[in-house]
């Protein structure tokens, strides 16, 4: 498995999926398949941006990764998230995502909104993290590590090809396109 995406994944046992469920007012089930589905979409997304203008988020760390209960029990951390989502990728891509997460999961549009809200500074700092432990990437090695990360057979990977219907890696236009044929 991928190391970021390990290290993702560690992060979302039980009490921690309990407690997003509650946040975001989704059961349990229904929000592991949406974060299943939302780590991809938010990788992939923040590695295009990387590759495509040069800029990576500069000083995450990654300490928001050491306590990530406290972080999704904050009242205020799902607005903070998303707009985070709304300055790094657009309003349009954070729709999207969540219309799509809305559809294949049957979460209410809200509810994946506030959960792509939620998951976006974790995923930032992990990217964080990973560089700052392969001794600092620029943004073509961090779009470089994100690439990597559908090749394997981890559930996540599954998933970011299951959305990625050209094949080409790029699931933000894939679900730009899904939108399209709805309006």
């Amino acid at each position: 498995m991928n190391p970021l995406i390990g290290m993702l994944a560690s992060q979302f046992g039980g009490p921690v999926i309990q407690q997003i469920s509650q946040q975001i007012g989704a059961n349990e089930g229904t929000t592991q398949s949406a974060v299943g589905m939302a780590l991809p979409m938010l990788l992939s997304a923040f590695g295009n941006r990387a590759e495509a203008t040069g800029q990576v988020a500069q000083g995450d760390d990654g300490s928001i990764l050491d306590d990530v209960m406290g972080f999704v029990g904050n009242a205020g951390a799902a607005n903070m998230g998303s707009a985070l989502l709304g300055q790094v990728l657009g309003g349009g891509t954070h729709n999207a995502m969540a219309d799509t997460i809305s559809q294949n999961t049957g979460m209410e549009n809200g509810a994946a909104n506030q959960l792509l809200g939620l998951l976006a500074p974790l995923v930032m700092g992990a990217l964080g993290k990973s560089s700052q432990e392969q001794g600092g990437l620029d943004a073509n090695g961090i779009a470089q590590m994100i690439g990597g990360m559908s090749g394997g057979n981890d559930f996540l990977g599954m998933a970011t090809k299951a959305i990625d219907a050209d094949g080409d890696g790029n699931i933000v236009e894939d679900i730009g396109n899904m939108l399209g044929k709805l309006f």
